[in-house]
């Protein structure tokens, strides 16, 4: 018995399923489609479910940052693993496509984007730079395809549902790509001295319009991801270390308050850096072992 069959009303725990993914498959089309299966899951859609598949994800990077990569990661990849399984399972309801579509989906992908490793051109890229420009002249051949032209933007694909860090990376990377590049971080560094002082100018102004504020806070952030990229890294990866760095920070502060008596509130500005300079000198005491 598998997701694509007809017959649902087997309880899961008789399926004949060898595969650890099959069995799964099975118990998905079970719950969403028997009688004896679950109202919740049954009542869930695409839509409804987006939230979840955001939530599991970054649980699941969170998980990397904090280096649990053995079975805090196997557990959380398999939560990830059941937000694609549920809605493949919805889409076959509909008759749209099915778990093996959406593998076939990157497996075809793959063997389109790799053609010198997994296809018919000499293998002869060996630099990840070359490897990156053959991909994204396939990419280009892809979008053709679609009917894209070039009085279409090179960012049309670029979707509006990405977490804000990751859409501005995208949206400059595909411009740089395309020639829209800084020539040096000088000039890069410059324009975030430019946009902090415009910064400045709208929150020291007589009469403050926060609109304005939060446009110039917009274009700050904007070029300090534009910066990250420029030097290789995600942002929204050096933003979530730094949360997770001040969380450590900050209940390390408050156990050495604890530990003295005190609190956040009956504290002074002074004990408080004190514990706080304690925990970065602890972690750099940790870094160096």
């Amino acid at each position: 018995m598998n997701a694509k069959s007809e017959k649902t009303s087997l309880k899961p725990i008789v399926t004949t399923a060898e595969r650890p993914i099959d069995r799964l498959l099975d118990i998905m089309a079970y719950l969403r489609t028997s009688t004896d299966g679950c109202a919740w899951t049954k009542d869930q859609t695409h839509k409804s479910l987006t939230p979840y598949l955001i939530e599991e994800s970054h649980e699941t990077a969170d998980t990397i940052d904090q280096g649990k990569t053995g079975d805090a990661l196997r557990d959380e990849l398999g939560d990830v693993l059941l937000q694609i399984v549920f809605h493949a399972e919805i889409a076959r309801e509909r008759k749209a496509f099915d778990f093996d579509g959406v593998a076939q989906a990157i497996v075809d992908k793959l063997e389109r984007r790799y053609p010198t490793i997994l296809g018919d051109e000499p293998n002869t890229l060996k630099t990840p730079e070359e490897i990156d420009r053959r991909w994204e002249e396939i990419k280009a051949l892809e979008r053709a395809k679609k009917g894209v032209t070039k009085e279409d933007s090179i960012l049309d694909e670029i979707s509006h549902g990405l977490p804000a860090l990751v859409r501005s990376a995208k949206l400059k990377g595909r411009a740089a790509k395309a020639g829209w590049e800084w020539p040096d971080v000088s000039m890069l560094l410059d324009k975030i001295s430019e946009e902090v002082g415009e910064l400045r100018h709208e929150i020291e102004a007589s009469d403050v319009d926060k609109r304005k504020v939060m446009a110039e806070f917009g274009d700050m952030m904007f070029m300090m991801v534009d910066f990250a990229r420029f030097h290789g890294f995600d942002a929204e990866d050096a933003l979530r270390e730094t949360n997770n760095r001040f969380e450590r920070r900050f209940r390390f502060m408050e156990q050495g308050l604890n530990a003295s008596g005190k609190g956040l509130t009956n504290s002074s500005r002074e004990e408080r850096i004190h514990w706080w300079n304690e925990a970065k000198a602890a972690e750099k005491k940790a870094a160096q072992k």
